[in-house]
Parts: structure tokens; C-alpha cells; sequence
């Protein structure tokens, strides 16, 4: 269950209020809303490119081989060996264990960057987008993400997984804009700060040097950097204020999705039953009808020799 919420931008409230005295155009910033994904967009986000490449690239386990591997590795080496691969278990179980996968290994990819896969990669990411699917109801906006895997528990940490890594992609998209403001509010306290610190010194170097204040041309200079002190001392705990909020901001933004029922190992079996029992008949004709056309040939030529 996502939660959706929005707020006003940290940045253009303090553009707004103390625009001014930063030297920048309050009116140039505008308040707005925090952007959210809706619901309806997550399938597209778990078929999205990137989204693939990393959830490929996540070890899961295959409890029926008792190994870790990634997806991209079962499918490109296991799932489709060569003929000799097959007359030998054991090398299908070494590629597990021993082989490492060649090509760098994607875990974390950038959104703004271009992707460059092989074609390998590419096949692996057409069978995930087919294995993994996200479902949302229309009516109460819960989302469902089920998984298909030819090992029970590799569904199982794949649709956990999928889970994890879509919460992130969420979580990001929401948070880009508070975090952003809070750099922006960050910024400006730094510079707050000098000038406050500045201004502070130059007020005591004036004191030091001028302890009488006896003509009227060293009180007024006082006064002048004392004015000089208190608004840059304002400034400063003003901006120090908004960057507690901004701090408070982004920790609000941050979405919490609640999980109504945990991923769990599947008891059953879609390549089982039936679809075996239907495959077996078909191989079995298939044996049948070849003998009985081998047996028939077979006479015939006897046959004929005898002849």
C-alpha cells in the first residue's frame, strides 16, 4: 500500500521570505506541489531499462541447484546450455559454482546515462519483464507483484527483490526535490555564515582599535557595522531555522509502503501435472509413431531382399 503525500518546496519558501536579502528574486520561485508516481505507473516503472538491468544483476538463491546466482547467469548459461551441456549435470551445476559471468555486472545503473547492453543481456531482460509483473487495483490502489522462476525459492527472492528495488525507485523520485532543497537550504546557511562571522570581526577589530569612541564619526562607523551585525546574526539564525525544516521536509517526503501480505516460497508448480502429463503424451506418440514407421520399413526391405 504506497502513501502519497505533498508539501511546498522548502526552496521557495525561503526564496519567498528572505529572497532579498540572499540578492535573489523571490518572485522567480514559485510554490508548487511534491510530484508523486501514481500507482498506475509502477508496472511501467518495473518494465522501464534500467529497473531490469538491476534486478538481473540481483544474486538470488536456487535451492534446488544449492548455489547463488543472478538471473542474467540462469538464464544465459543454464537455462539455455549447448546440446553437450546437457549430456554432462555437472558442468550445468559448475557454471553455478566456478564460471564467472562475462561482462561487468550492472548493480547500480544511471538514469541519465545511456545503457550500453549486449545482446545477451537484451534476451535476459525480455524474460524478466515476462517472469516479473506488478498489478494495481484500480479501486483501492494496493499493488500486487507477482513473480515466475523455474526454481520455487528463486521466484520467491526475485519478487523480493523486485519489491526492494521498486520501494527505491519510488522513495528517489519522491525525495529528489527535498533533497535538493535541502542542499539549496544548506548552501545558503554557509554563506550565512561567513558573512556573520565577517561581520563580527570587523565590529571587534573596530572596538579594539577604537576603545573611547570619543569623536562622533567612530560612533556613527560603530553603529554601521553594529546594524551590519545584527543582520547578518538574523540572517543567519533565520536560515539555520529553514534548514531544520528542510531536514524535517525531506524526512516527510519519504514514502512508506506497508505490506498487506509478505512474498513466500510458492508450493506450486506451473511446469508440473498437467503440462508434464500433456509433454510426456506428445513425446511418447511421437516415439510410438517413429517405431511403428521404422518397424514397417524394416519389414518391407526384408521383403524385399527376399525377393
Amino acid at each position: 500500500m504506497p502513501e502519497a503525500q505533498s508539501s511546498q518546496g522548502a526552496a521557495s519558501s525561503l526564496l519567498n521570505q528572505y529572497g532579498g536579502l540572499l540578492g535573489i528574486g523571490g518572485g522567480a520561485a514559485s510554490a508548487g506541489q511534491e510530484g508523486t508516481i501514481p500507482p498506475q505507473l509502477y508496472p511501467n516503472v518495473v518494465e522501464s531499462l534500467p529497473f531490469q538491468v538491476e534486478l538481473m544483476n540481483t544474486p538470488v538463491r536456487f535451492a534446488s541447484y544449492d548455489t547463488t546466482a543472478t538471473p542474467h547467469l540462469f538464464f544465459s548459461e543454464v537455462r539455455s546450455p549447448s546440446i553437450l551441456s546437457y549430456l554432462n549435470p555437472l558442468k550445468i551445476l559448475g557454471l553455478f559454482r566456478g564460471e564467472e559471468e562475462e561482462g561487468p555486472v550492472i548493480t547500480k545503473v544511471d538514469r541519465d546515462s545511456v545503457l550500453h547492453l549486449s545482446k545477451e543481456q537484451m534476451e535476459t531482460v525480455k524474460k524478466m519483464r515476462q517472469r516479473l509483473s506488478v498489478g494495481v487495483d484500480q479501486e483501492t490502489g494496493v499493488i500486487s507483484v507477482s513473480s515466475e522462476f523455474p526454481d520455487p525459492q528463486a521466484a520467491a527472492e526475485v519478487g523480493q527483490a523486485g519489491i526492494k528495488l521498486l520501494k527505491e525507485y519510488m522513495r528517489e523520485y519522491r525525495t529528489q526535490k527535498a533533497t535538493k532543497d535541502l542542499e539549496f537550504v544548506e548552501e545558503q546557511v554557509e554563506k550565512a555564515r561567513e558573512r556573520f562571522e565577517e561581520a563580527q570581526d570587523k565590529l571587534a577589530q573596530f572596538r579594539d582599535n577604537n576603545l573611547s569612541l570619543a569623536t562622533a564619526k567612530a560612533q556613527t562607523r560603530e553603529q554601521e557595522l553594529q546594524s551590519q551585525y545584527d543582520l547578518a546574526f538574523n540572517l543567519y539564525n533565520s536560515l539555520n531555522q529553514q534548514l531544520q525544516q528542510a531536514r524535517l521536509q525531506l524526512q516527510e517526503q519519504t514514502p512508506v509502503f506497508s505490506v498487506l501480505q509478505p512474498v513466500s516460497v510458492p508450493l506450486n508448480d506451473n511446469t508440473s501435472g498437467f503440462l508434464i502429463l500433456m509433454v510426456s503424451g506428445i513425446l511418447g506418440g511421437i516415439i510410438a509413431l517413429g517405431w511403428v514407421l521404422v518397424q514397417s520399413w524394416w519389414q518391407n526391405a526384408q521383403i524385399d531382399w527376399q525377393d
